[in-house]
């Protein structure tokens, strides 16, 4: 029987440095297509987040080539040689075209931040949609628990393997001849006490108090980390309740997980935390323990965020959530220039509670105080008015109406490598879109909008106030935590704002 050592056999191709490394080697970034290879005359099938990779035969071996997902954190591959399993795991790092989980979740928390700020100002007065546990459930909550407890369960995997634990001594009176050893403290325990016990200068007596030291798991992090598994699961019973089939399901399939991590075995007689939770040095430092607590830490931190979104997100679908923060960015701009009257228009009614109303292919319009107006999603086609369009149906992101011309800026979050395609879609809008009364073209400038860094880059002139300022159009960085000024200064212009 061949055994495989923690993917040593199995060989990747890096394409940088043209040479063959070990699995456990590898560095491995998310959508990247990876040649591999194994030299094994044995019966071998190859597995990556338990789906069977594509392999061909060779005379050596196997080999073929491996996708991994368009999504960071841990893959888990499975070799099997023979009936011999080895199941390995690995880090799959941050492709640049796409936003990290820590941009995902800043651009959720500067969106819904934003939002509470217009529905205050909005003079809507109603039940508000919670993010924590302080309502039945929220599609963003369920989004990051979706997207994230498959390295939660990685996480426990590796503290269930090696978790904290202390020896707690204890003093006890015991029979002589089951004493295994002697201290320093039980002889002179002998020499202060021995006579109550019957001993003489030449007899030891019956009993004598020895130390027995006993391995304990009852610390505060594990009892912390009970107390987590307790929350998530009484979340998880929520979810399990909630109107929609698929959540149902893997609320149950993921409470089967929690129901097996509470029988682990170092968990036996510790009790669940109560009162105040700390920061401990090995919360900080920790390789698991640190992972387990920041885990939980993002969690909670929804807790804070006020409105919820009237459709499901996950980190695949990232490219509407920048969609969302470019518009609500704009909005914060206007609001700031104090241009925003009412923000009404902005969230709608359901089911007792104001969800905030940006949805994909579904238009919502604010009108601001100098006449202009800001559109998401404006749809434009044939017989639309007061603008249409005579080729096909259009759907701009986000539409400026201002003195009867359109600013048009397009977000794209993973378009920085290719630029001038993306400039070049944005010509259908400058030439396609024409007046209901006059049929000339109203669009008067075109920009697409990345979170992608353009220094260095041959496409830099695209961003460029000259170039925008020559051809109406161009490209524009925006960031989550990051002032933006350059675009703001933007929309002053278009908008004639002192």
């Amino acid at each position: 029987m061949e055994q495989l050592n923690s993917g040593d056999k199995l060989l990747i191709f890096d394409e940088v440095q043209m040479v063959w490394e070990s699995l456990s080697e590898a560095y491995f970034k998310e959508a990247r297509i990876y040649r591999w290879k194994v030299e094994t005359k044995s019966a071998f099938r190859f597995f990556m987040q338990q789906v069977p990779v594509a392999m061909t035969s060779t005379n050596s071996g196997w080999e073929g080539v491996l996708e991994t997902p368009f999504q960071s954190g841990f893959i888990q591959f499975k070799m099997l040689f023979d009936n011999h399993e080895t199941i390995f795991e690995t880090y799959c790092y941050s492709d640049s075209r796409k936003m990290t989980e820590q941009h995902y979740t800043l651009l959720l928390e500067e969106l819904l931040e934003e939002s509470q700020i217009c529905f205050q100002k909005s003079g809507l007065a109603s039940h508000v949609s919670g993010l924590g546990y302080t309502r039945d459930y929220s599609l963003l909550h369920w989004s990051y628990i979706e997207s994230s407890i498959y390295q939660l369960r990685n996480i426990f995997r590796h503290i269930d393997h090696q978790p904290l634990r202390s020896l707690k001594r204890e003093d006890l009176l015991m029979r002589r001849e089951k004493v295994t050893h002697a201290t320093p403290r039980s002889v002179s325990w002998v020499e202060r006490y021995g006579q109550s016990y019957g001993a003489t200068p030449t007899k030891l007596p019956s009993h004598i108090q020895s130390t027995k030291a006993n391995e304990s798991f009852d610390l505060y992090e594990n009892r912390l980390l009970l107390k987590n598994i307790l929350d998530l699961e009484a979340l998880l019973n929520v979810y399990k309740t909630v109107k929609d089939d698929e959540i149902q399901k893997k609320a149950a399939k993921y409470l089967s997980w929690i129901t097996h991590w509470k029988k682990a075995e170092f968990l036996y007689g510790v009790t669940s935390h109560k009162g105040t939770v700390v920061i401990t040095q090995v919360f900080r430092k920790h390789p698991h323990y640190r992972l387990w607590y920041q885990w939980f830490h993002a969690l909670y931190q929804y807790n804070s965020l006020s409105f919820d979104l009237g459709q499901k997100l996950a980190l695949k679908d990232t490219f509407l959530l920048y969609e969302m923060w470019c518009y609500v960015q704009i909005i914060k701009v206007l609001r700031e220039y104090g241009l925003l009257n009412n923000s009404t228009a902005l969230f709608t009614k359901k089911d007792g509670f104001y969800i905030l109303n940006l949805a994909e292919n579904k238009e919502s319009t604010l009108l601001l105080a100098n006449g202009a107006k800001l559109t998401y999603q404006k749809m434009i086609q044939i017989n639309t008015s007061p603008y249409y369009s005579f080729t096909q149906r259009m759907i701009p992101d986000i539409v400026i109406e201002y003195k009867e011309k359109l600013y048009i800026f397009d977000p794209k979050y993973r378009v920085a490598t290719n630029l001038p395609m993306a400039l070049g879609e944005m010509h259908k809008y400058r030439d396609g879109i024409l007046s209901r009364t006059t049929d000339q073209q109203v669009v008067k400038e075109v920009y697409i909008i990345t979170p992608g860094d353009h220094e260095g880059s041959e496409k830099k002139d695209f961003y460029r106030e000259d170039f925008q300022s020559r051809y109406d159009m161009g490209a524009f960085c925006l960031k989550s935590g990051e002032s933006n000024s350059i675009f703001k200064k933007k929309i002053a212009e278009i908008l004639e704002v002192n």
